[in-house]
């Protein structure tokens, strides 16, 4: 993973340890792997921003229920 990379996802709340990529505030864990495979910051940008909107209407769900 590249230090853009890195930097984006920061940018967002996730920071890598140990091989995975963690959100603690939105409970996402997931593969450094998963993150490293986009070749362009906008692409990357558009998959962190997805998995975000997917984590909340998740949750708004469970909440609902």
């Amino acid at each position: 993973m590249t230090e853009e990379q890195r930097a984006l996802l920061e940018k967002f709340g996730f920071h890598a340890e140990g091989g995975l990529v963690k959100h603690k505030k939105m409970g996402i864990v997931k593969k450094e792997e998963e993150f490293a495979c986009f070749f362009t910051e906008a692409e990357l940008r558009d998959f962190i921003r997805e998995l975000l909107r997917n984590q909340c209407k998740w949750k708004r769900a469970d909440a609902d229920s």
